[in-house]
């Protein structure tokens, strides 16, 4: 079946509506296409974004289903009884906006939690958080959860790349889709979005702009100008003479690598084809 086919049948795959004797062509057909699997993915997301446009009857702030909203050092936080629902910095015009895009909810003034507030300013100051406390009650899809439910686990002074998190989630094609996500996360710092960067370098796009990614990484310990000294030159991953491991360069393990040591490649398959096997720790590629 071709692409062309397969694309017409993608949205009646997903809610369960194609007819048995079509699945197993179109199925076939993903395991060997990524650009279609990911537009099983796309149309996924999609539909899921489409059910919070369903417009509600407006409510008053005074009512209980209204968000709260402080100010933390030069963020804007919204927040519900549940957790924190939105950190974003600029005016705060533009923060409610957000958040009346995002939630269709009321905003009203109220004092941030210190639990909240301190995993706020802990992200601020680069200590992270490690299990920050999220309402997402805003109707996520699995994919979503799995990606935002991922990234604290990332460690602090460390950085993954968009195809780690796809592999590591068990959607290995589904790249673009995590990018989408991550550039959606309502509560950037605080779940750690600034940790996942691109394979080919840099630290990439950020909502609060690259400069402040640079910046947050520093905080927690990541030598960014290194990092971005080594993708210019092609260096994915760093080995070791010794015990003939390799990992991401930021892995805590390949910082412990004596200068003399070091073995840089390219690729996963350079690093096999000189017996070298992936890092427990980070997991840079599959075994």
């Amino acid at each position: 079946m071709r692409c062309r086919s397969v694309l017409t049948r993608v949205d009646a795959l997903r809610t369960g509506e194609l007819p048995p004797d079509e699945q197993g062509s179109v199925h076939e057909h993903l395991k060997t296409c990524r650009s279609c699997d990911e537009s099983l993915t796309d149309v996924g997301m999609l539909a899921t974004q489409v059910k919070s446009l369903v417009a509600v009857p407006p409510r008053s702030c005074k009512d209980e289903i209204a968000d709260s909203y402080d100010r933390v050092d030069d963020v804007w936080v919204a927040f519900s009884n549940q957790g924190l629902r939105l950190v974003l910095s600029g005016s705060y015009e533009d923060f409610s906006a957000a958040h009346a895009k995002r939630y269709n909810r009321c905003l009203k003034s109220g004092t941030l939690p210190d639990a909240l507030r301190k995993q706020v300013v802990s992200a601020l100051e680069g200590a992270g958080v490690d299990k920050p406390r999220v309402d997402w009650s805003d109707d996520l899809s699995d994919l979503e959860r799995d990606v935002l439910g991922l990234l604290p686990k990332i460690p602090r002074g460390e950085v993954r790349t968009y195809e780690w998190v796809a592999r590591q989630i068990g959607r290995p094609r589904a790249v673009r889709a995590v990018g989408n996500i991550l550039a959606k996360n309502a509560v950037p710092l605080v779940v750690p979005c600034h940790r996942v960067v691109p394979a080919a370098g840099g630290v990439g796009n950020y909502a609060f702009g690259s400069p402040m990614k640079r910046e947050l990484l520093r905080r927690e310990g990541v030598d960014v100008d290194a990092l971005e000294q080594l993708s210019k030159t092609g260096v994915r991953y760093i080995g070791s003479r010794t015990t003939k491991i390799v990992c991401f360069p930021t892995c805590r393990d390949a910082k412990r690598i004596r200068e003399e040591n070091r073995v840089p490649f390219r690729g996963a398959d350079q690093a096999k084809e000189k017996g070298f096997r992936p890092c427990l720790h980070c997991q840079p590629f599959a075994a």
